[in-house]
């Protein structure tokens, strides 16, 4: 992966950001994630979707944070729309379960995904089509696209599916948690991966161990990538979507020019000793442009931020391509922690 410092650009001119908001209900199985408050979990996309818009939450008190205190990645973000503003910032709602307030909200008409430990699975190829359909579609007002994601359990349902793929995954995911719930999490995988056999289409695969986000941005990347560039915000679940995409179009002989598609995610994700997003890229039939944004808290003496430079929070709401955005804008690392920090008092 290619480093990202101050004043470097992965393309130049403004960019639109979409953010893909879903909930699967994976994330209620006890302490698999930490991506936002125990017991609400699931309010977290939305909270992320409020705050990068209006830099304000209205559907909680405070903003989502770890059991430890970690604030969602959403703070960096927010900071560099105020420092240097997307041309568009607009939020999918790819199956919420409380609709985010005073955000330009994209409705798809999907639901929650299901836990992936559930018999009964989701109807992928109708997200997918989805997604491909809104692709060819979306108008861009700015140069690229931006896309990040708030999917808390994201991780271990694109683990899932990629394993259901064929692909290796062992070892390669990461998680929000500095030391990951292994057990808990191989139990969910076993519990996903059991329901599978032979006869199952790939969608059927894809139904019982992946999650709306996953998939809708596969098929949303395999359509808009024919018309413009576009930069993945994300670390192994964005990885996830893009080996997805290159199964579903090896299958279907879908043409698409991933020439256009990039991958930048945080220093953290890029450093994380817990998960190796270099090996899933490695799986494309392609080379990936992928980089990373050389940025830490090492300016901040707030100690909730200080944690992200001890692996307690890694990447989320397009965090890192959000980065790589405001250094190409000429924003320094000091500058953007600044703002981060304002957001705490």
């Amino acid at each position: 992966m290619q480093v990202l410092k101050e004043n470097d650009t992965i393309l130049k001119g403004k960019a639109d950001f979409l953010l893909a908001a879903c909930v699967t209900h994976t994330c209620e199985i006890p302490q698999l994630t930490q991506a936002g408050i125990p017991g609400k979990i699931p309010l977290t996309p939305t909270l992320d979707a409020e705050f990068i818009s209006t830099g304000k939450v209205f559907s909680l008190g405070d903003i989502a944070e770890t059991p430890k205190g970690v604030p969602t990645p959403a703070l960096i973000t927010r900071a560099v729309h105020e420092l240097c503003p997307f041309s568009s910032l607009q939020i999918l709602n790819l199956g919420l379960q409380i609709e985010p307030l005073e955000c330009k909200l994209i409705n798809l008409d999907i639901l929650p995904s299901p836990s992936i430990t559930e018999q009964k699975g989701f109807n992928a190829k109708e997200v997918f089509e989805k997604g491909f359909t809104y692709g060819k579609k979306y108008k861009l007002q700015g140069d690229y696209l931006i896309i990040g994601e708030s999917t808390p359990s994201g991780t271990t349902t694109a683990q899932a599916c990629i394993t259901a793929l064929g692909y290796e995954t062992d070892g390669f995911f990461a998680s929000s948690f500095k030391d990951a719930p292994t057990s808990i999490k191989e139990e969910t995988l076993s519990a996903s991966l059991s329901k599978l056999h032979s006869n199952m289409s790939l969608f059927e695969k894809l139904g019982h161990t992946a999650d709306n986000m996953l998939i809708f941005l596969a098929g949303f990347i395999l359509s808009s990538s024919r018309r413009f560039n576009l930069i993945l915000a994300g670390g192994t679940q964005m990885a996830a979507v893009l080996l997805i995409a290159n199964k579903i179009a090896g299958r279907q002989a879908i043409h698409h020019d991933h020439r256009h598609i990039h991958l930048c995610t945080t220093k953290w994700i890029a450093e994380d000793n817990h998960s190796n997003i270099k090996g899933l890229l490695d799986q494309l039939d392609y080379k990936i442009k992928a980089y990373y944004a050389n940025f830490s808290f090492q300016d901040s003496s707030h100690p909730a931020l200080k944690l992200y430079d001890e692996g307690e929070a890694k990447e989320g709401v397009g965090a890192g391509a959000s980065i790589a955005y405001a250094f190409a804008q000429g924003i320094s690392q000091k500058k953007l922690t600044l703002k981060i920090e304002s957001y705490l008092g």
